[in-house]
């Protein structure tokens, strides 16, 4: 893509956007969001204020990185993917008989040369951050919930679920439609086959 900012997007004030970036159609970019050199966002990306963005990566069309978050350099996400919404975090008010929400006020932080497929969602930490380490691999259809923490190198294949908490250690390969509880620690090097229950 050649470098420019496409007429139709909306840059806000205190963004950072590189010389060298290419910015497609009807992409926002929030206030002191930064878009690193040679990065390409298509059109219709969302970058909440405050996100960044390294240099040379690759935004599909219609990607949200929601407020704060950290993406590293060399990240390619696919189209229909979500960075930053909120964690699944609701306490019981048994006198009032509903759910509360629970302020979700970490971020997403994904370091460099990671892929992430099409229709993934990583979510916010709720206190700390939700963290994907250098070169992951995730596939189609995963979620990541808050405070998940994913080691280097590791992959993830489509239609796993991470529930909260949990800790995947460096250079894992886990299979299709594996789902984890929250609070595990699984250590580095473990393979797990598709359809795993952890």
């Amino acid at each position: 893509s050649t470098a420019g900012i496409h007429p139709s997007a909306v840059i806000e004030e205190g963004a950072n956007v590189a010389n060298s970036a290419s910015i497609g159609p009807f992409c926002h970019i929030g206030k002191n969001a930064k878009v690193g050199a040679n990065t390409v966002l298509k059109g219709h990306v969302s970058l909440g204020h405050g996100a960044s963005i390294g240099s040379d990566a690759l935004i599909y069309p219609n990607v949200t990185i929601y407020h704060d978050c950290q993406l590293g350099d060399r990240t390619i996400i696919h189209s229909g993917t979500v960075i930053g919404s909120d964690g699944f975090g609701f306490a019981p008010d048994l006198a009032a008989g509903e759910w509360v929400k629970v302020p979700q006020v970490g971020k997403v932080v994904i370091g460099h040369d990671v892929e992430i497929g099409s229709n993934t969602s990583v979510d916010r930490g709720a206190l700390g951050d939700t963290v994907i380490e250098d070169g992951c691999k995730i596939d189609n259809l995963v979620q990541i919930a808050h405070n998940v923490h994913i080691g280097s190198l590791t992959v993830v294949a489509g239609n796993t679920a991470i529930a909260g908490s949990t800790r995947i250690g460096k250079m894992c390969m886990i299979g299709g439609s594996s789902s984890f509880s929250g609070h595990l620690t699984i250590a580095d090097r473990t393979t797990i086959s598709g359809g795993t229950t952890i």
